[in-house]
């Protein structure tokens, strides 16, 4: 048994000293047509992070009297989130081309369903240590992806007051895109909003489009104006 555990943990090791390289050699090749006339990036959606509050707390209540309200919080806002930006990614943007978060959780468990026969002595646990130590940026270059996009929900909840009846939702919002290459951040928005007599869903349907206007007014344009200048 000792002997077993010794080899298991040299596997396990080297396998992390190595897998940059062994990740590349696990995947297919990747091709691309042409040249655009107009630089097309290609961006990896992920899994928007939330609070412990958003995955725990899906309801309380709040306030007293008249301002007493319901408090609704939906733990899988991130995925929902994440979802409906890669729709407007892909519709309300000319130059980027979006890769969503649920092809990346295929590409992902088809690389662990890969090192499982390559490395059968590896539990899933440490094949899921294995990957938590690899950047979004990493597994962006080995699809030949150029950004990444990532967001954390830091709030996200519906209100319903118990008086008047009404509905209020409230999303609080950081996002960045990352440069794969050198793993900085290109451009950051933070967006707090309310809507009122609105349900979270639609409530994240009108933020996605607001960070959609912003990206191309402060990050698309600009750096079209970059690559006239430079070239």
């Amino acid at each position: 048994m000792n002997g077993v555990k010794k080899i298991q943990g040299s596997i396990f090791f080297r396998l992390m000293r190595f897998f940059p390289p062994l990740i590349l050699l696990c995947s297919a090749c990747h091709h691309r047509a042409g040249i655009p006339d107009q630089p097309v990036n290609r961006i990896l959606v992920v899994d928007s992070e939330v609070t412990e509050e958003i995955k725990t707390q899906t309801r309380e209540v709040k306030g007293w009297w008249f301002g007493a309200r319901d408090i609704y919080r939906n733990p899988n806002s991130g995925e929902i989130f994440s979802d409906i930006l890669a729709k407007r990614l892909a519709s309300d943007t000319g130059s980027l081309e979006a890769y969503p978060r649920t092809d990346f959780r295929y590409y992902k468990a088809n690389k662990k369903d890969r090192l499982k026969k390559a490395f059968p002595h590896l539990g899933d646990k440490a094949i899921e240590v294995v990957f938590s130590r690899i950047s979004y940026c990493d597994f962006a270059r080995d699809l030949d992806i150029d950004k990444v996009i990532v967001a954390r929900l830091n709030r996200c909840y519906s209100t319903h007051n118990r008086t008047f009846h009404f509905w209020t939702s409230v999303i609080e919002i950081e996002v960045s895109i990352l440069d794969a290459r050198t793993k900085q951040a290109e451009w950051t928005s933070h967006i707090y909003s309310r809507k009122f007599f609105q349900s979270s869903y639609s409530a994240m349907e009108k933020v996605a489009r607001e960070i959609i206007h912003d990206l191309k007014k402060e990050y698309l344009y600009r750096k079209k104006e970059w690559i006239t200048e430079s070239g």
